[in-house]
């Protein structure tokens, strides 16, 4: 059974021994916004997402939940919560990966910037949980109290989840999860002392950093013949996971799971060097007997930007659409996608998001455009974003010939289209659906990587001049903005 809790539902899924899904249950949890900056969950409320998935999974396979072997777990990555370790109540709400309400904290750690990147891979980044943490112990009440009484756990939600879940109350972490922190040396999958400090983080209420793969408690099941106990046995980072969906990565892919944000995955069995090249570089998975790093690119306004236009223009059903206004608008104008944020490789946490003529729509004399058009050049946006980030990886680790696409923007055709023409690379769309939790099975089941492509969509590579054009003019513009 796999355990997968996403950005807008939690999932639990159960798989045969070969991968073949059996019951799949969801349970969708409310995002709160209170202002531009600051995206929440209730934590309780998630965790009782988690629990109903398991029960409802289990009640559909009936006494035949006794042949469940194993539970692996995957969670959103940056995000964290406060919580009292002797009743195990919240303090906090799940700050999400999306939110930067520490936008405007985080600049004062400016000069250590190329310090904390060397030990950690990232760049200072208010989506990351560090200055998070540190919010919640100066501006929550009862988080301060919990800190002084001994009783504080601050950690990313995949340990608040374990804590609960589990018979044992472990308070652990896996690498992945930790690595989004900005307190864990990559290189010793340690928390740092030196980072601690320098974010005024007590080393005290953050969890043990583990093994992903291991025996981290039993999830037990009171079920009508009597208790079940199920190890949990992987516990890992959503992109992380779903590297993994079809098997390991070839050395000349580069996987993209398009979702709520796009990241851009490029696994290492090495240590890999991204100084100077502003893109992300940490631990993906770890067992008794190695370690797998990833380069990382981030695009943090995919499928939320297109939701941010969809309630700009109220246009609520753009996601079937889309693919008829790209071919219907097929000179779009140019669109400087900051929402969210802007990710690798620029790496600016707040700026204002605006629509451009492109030198194609002036050419065809399209000087007023509408709202179709517009979610055109949101679509486009996202590709140039994860073009640029595809082309800075292969300065670092050399040419890709293929993307391995997942996520729910995959499914827009002309996505995957534009993508393809625009890098010149074959495009293989997954034919897995619960990317991130087939990746949490292929963990588990220790299965050898599969590279089957025969039921994966292709996308062959056809030229685009215009598409190209919008390429080159967003990027003069990103890079006379914010580099």
């Amino acid at each position: 059974m796999v355990i997968d809790q996403g950005g807008h539902a939690t999932r639990a899924i159960a798989y045969t021994a070969s991968g073949e899904i059996i019951h799949i249950a969801e349970a969708p949890i409310k995002t709160l916004s209170p202002n531009n900056l600051q995206v929440e969950h209730d934590a309780e409320a998630l965790l009782q997402s988690v629990y109903a998935v398991i029960d409802a999974v289990s009640a559909s396979l009936g006494e035949t939940v006794r042949h469940v072997k194993q539970i692996g777990l995957a969670t959103q990555r940056s995000s964290i919560v406060c919580w009292n370790k002797k009743n195990g109540n919240a303090l906090s709400p799940v700050i999400s990966w999306q939110d930067r309400r520490t936008s405007q904290h985080i600049c004062q750690y400016s000069e250590y910037a190329q310090y904390v990147h060397e030990l950690t891979g990232l760049y200072l980044n208010p989506h990351y949980g560090a200055t998070k943490m540190r919010w919640c112990i100066e501006n929550i009440p009862a988080v301060a109290t919990a800190l002084d009484a001994g009783n504080l756990c601050i950690a990313p939600m995949a340990s608040f989840i374990l804590f609960h879940l589990l018979e044992n109350r472990p308070f652990v972490i896996d690498p992945a999860n930790a690595s989004r922190s900005l307190l864990m040396n990559y290189k010793t999958c340690r928390w740092q002392d030196e980072l601690l400090d320098l974010f005024s983080v007590p080393k005290e209420v953050l969890p043990e950093i583990v093994l992903s793969k291991g025996f981290y408690g039993n999830l037990r099941l009171n079920l009508p013949s009597g208790v079940m106990r199920i190890p949990l046995c992987i516990c890992t980072g959503d992109q992380s996971a779903a590297v993994f969906a079809e098997g390991a990565l070839a050395a000349d892919e580069v996987f993209v799971n398009a979702g709520t944000g796009a990241f851009i995955l490029k696994p290492s069995n090495t240590m890999p060097e991204v100084k100077n090249r502003k893109m992300l570089a940490s631990v993906m998975y770890a067992d008794e007997n190695s370690i797998s790093y990833v380069i990382e690119g981030t695009v943090n306004g995919a499928g939320r930007a297109l939701q941010w236009f969809s309630e700009q223009s109220n246009i609520a059903d753009y996601a079937s659409r889309l693919d008829g206004w790209c071919h219907q608008y097929s000179q779009p104008p140019v669109f400087i996608n900051t929402i969210s944020g802007v990710g690798s490789p620029y790496w600016v946490a707040a700026a204002k998001s605006c629509f451009l003529m492109g030198e194609a729509s002036k050419v065809c004399g399209l000087n007023e455009v509408n709202d179709e058009a517009r979610f055109v050049a949101v679509l486009e946006s996202i590709v140039f974003l994860i073009a640029q980030n595809i082309e800075t990886i292969e300065a670092i680790a050399g040419r890709i010939r293929r993307i391995r696409l997942a996520g729910g923007i995959a499914k827009s055709k002309s996505f995957c289209e534009k993508l393809s023409a625009l890098l010149g690379k074959k495009v293989v769309l997954l034919s897995e659906h619960e990317a991130t939790a087939k990746g949490v099975w292929y963990l588990l089941s220790g299965r050898k990587a599969q590279h089957d492509l025969q039921s994966c969509f292709v996308f062959e590579s056809k030229q685009d001049k215009w598409l190209e054009s919008r390429y080159k003019h967003w990027q003069e513009v990103m890079q006379q903005r914010f580099t």
